[in-house]
């Protein structure tokens, strides 16, 4: 891509700095692997006068501030841009955070973690060849990882797609799904290609960092299609600025991509989620009984985002729709009266009455309303108006006879 095409093709492109590659990623707590990510870059990066990394690293994180600070970390022959704030909720607002601080001027952005390598020869090189390919910057690309199936595991992203939507990843989560909601908008934009080098784990596959509550998260992903949907169509438009057949056709592709990836809400099991929050995650089980505030505010903004839509829809009279969205918020570690509301008005209009008074009691059991006692006050507090002002009436005529 040159600098003239770049800015032909849109304003933002006008920053872009051709053959630019990035790598920004989170570490906490972990420099003896931070060391052989670096020994890795020194290895097998072929231009490292055009390739950066960004690293997020949480500021209560000690042994990582203190290792900086030492200067134990090898030179990877790279720049590294340290980027210190406060540990986020979402693990995909670090990765936002530094494309912000990064100046958003790279071609090309690689996400990946502090416990892998990027294991071939000259792999910057093969993400610059085919990131060219693509003069409007629109491509979600991904190296092979022994781990997975075909899946963007560590997605790498081209200026025009970040662009077009706004942000890295979403930062609705803790863990996961982050690389799963970006691989299906490439699949339905049809910009999603596997390239031929490896990301490989140090020491294995190792365990989830802030793993817990695994049904929730998974059950809100399968709820927010609609949204990878619209960031689809923000793509489309930045690929296909005018109308024509080709924007049709590739929104039509859209629409056929995600009737399947609909389907997966079907497969949701509870039961499964508990299986694999067993098997992935590092957090203890009384760690993921242990009050933690920042992971409740995180949550707390989802639930929020999830009764709001509820409500919404039960406006709308969709009550089907609208339970399915309050089932969710069944599976936080938060209970919300209003939530509970919502779910027996649902119920009473499907016709599962039964059901309904049964959410009903558990709502009176939780928050008893005290409705006697409450219009009592009401009255009593009527009466006390009136009569206050009843005296205020008489004091200010009295005054004007003086």
């Amino acid at each position: 891509m040159t600098e003239s095409l770049a800015s032909a093709v849109s304003p933002a492109a006008s920053r872009i700095r051709p053959g630019e590659v990035s790598l920004i990623l989170a570490t906490r707590g972990r420099p003896h692997l931070l060391t052989e990510f670096f020994e890795s870059l020194r290895a097998t990066t072929a231009q490292k006068d055009k390739t950066k990394i960004w690293l997020y690293v949480d500021d209560d994180d000690q042994a990582t501030l203190q290792a900086i600070e030492k200067k134990v970390f090898p030179d990877p022959g790279l720049p590294v841009h340290w980027h210190i704030g406060p540990q986020p909720g979402g693990l995909g607002q670090t990765h936002q955070a530094l494309w912000k601080a990064s100046g958003k001027t790279s071609q090309v952005y690689v996400t990946t973690v502090d416990d892998a390598r990027l294991a071939t020869p000259g792999w910057d090189d093969i993400v610059r060849k085919k990131f060219n390919e693509y003069p409007d910057g629109v491509l979600l690309a991904f190296p092979h990882d022994p781990n997975t199936a075909d899946q963007a595991t560590y997605p790498i992203f081209g200026w025009g797609w970040i662009e077009a939507i706004g942000h890295v990843y979403p930062g609705y989560f803790p863990y996961w799904f982050d690389d799963k909601w970006v691989d299906q908008i490439g699949r339905m934009v049809g910009r999603c290609v596997k390239l031929p080098f490896d990301v490989l784990p140090i020491g294995g596959k190792g365990r989830t960092m802030r793993m817990r509550n695994h049904g929730f998260w998974t059950r809100f992903y399968l709820l927010t299609l609609e949204e990878r949907k619209e960031a689809a169509r923000k793509l489309i438009a930045a690929m296909h600025p005018t109308e024509g057949p080709a924007r049709a056709a590739a929104l039509a592709a859209l629409d056929t991509a995600a009737v399947e990836f609909a389907k997966e809400k079907d497969t949701f099991s509870d039961m499964y989620s508990v299986f694999q929050e067993e098997r992935h995650t590092d957090m203890k089980p009384e760690e993921r009984q242990t009050f933690n505030a920042r992971y409740f505010r995180h949550e707390a903004v989802i639930v929020a985002r999830l009764i709001a839509k509820a409500q919404e829809l039960v406006a709308n009279k969709k009550y089907a729709e609208a339970m399915e969205f309050l089932d969710c918020v069944q599976l936080s570690d938060m209970k919300v009266r209003q939530a509970y509301a919502l779910m027996a008005e649902c119920l009473r209009a499907l016709g599962r009455g039964s059901e309904a008074d049964r959410v009903a009691a558990e709502q009176m059991g939780g928050w008893p309303q005290m409705d006697t006692l409450r219009r009592s006050f009401r009255f009593l507090g009527m009466v006390a108006n009136d009569g206050k002002r009843m005296l205020v009436g008489l004091t200010a005529k009295g005054k004007k006879g003086e």
